[in-house]
């Protein structure tokens, strides 16, 4: 008889350690799947109350050559938003430094204005204390 009882409590103790186990890894996974996963698509209204628009800006280019050209930058949440604002002349600096790495003939092609996109984003990223950018926008960019 006792070996029964205990036979059954062990079974019992088991169901419920697996259960346990089963509850805290959809618990943990649910949790970092939300914190993790793709970014929710923000409407085209969200995107512009996130987005900072420098003032226009002239620079020269590697080699010989100038561009002239706004930045707008796509921010990821309000109070990124409001670093960037605060932190416009570092990121207008460093983005001039970074325009002075590229000539003229890697701007007029479209892998060349992509690498300067990946290039400021990554710059502006280091100099945020928190929060980033996940995108940038050129406007009127004329190129000599």
């Amino acid at each position: 008889m006792k070996k029964a009882v205990r036979t059954m409590l062990m079974i019992v103790l088991g169901i419920v350690v697996i259960a346990g186990a089963a509850i805290g890894y959809l618990l943990y996974s649910k949790k970092h799947h939300a914190a993790g996963g793709a970014p929710p698509k923000l409407s085209a209204k969200q995107m512009a109350d996130l987005q900072v628009t420098l003032p226009q800006m002239t620079t020269n280019l590697a080699g010989s050559g100038i561009i002239q050209f706004t930045l707008t930058l796509q921010a990821d949440s309000k109070s990124t938003k409001n670093e960037l604002n605060l932190m416009e002349p570092q990121i207008s600096d460093a983005v001039n430094g970074i325009m002075r790495e590229f000539t003229s003939d890697e701007l007029r092609t479209d892998a060349g204005l992509n690498r300067l996109k990946a290039t400021i984003v990554s710059q502006v990223n280091r100099l945020l204390p928190a929060g980033k950018v996940t995108a940038v926008y050129l406007s009127q960019v004329l190129v000599q």
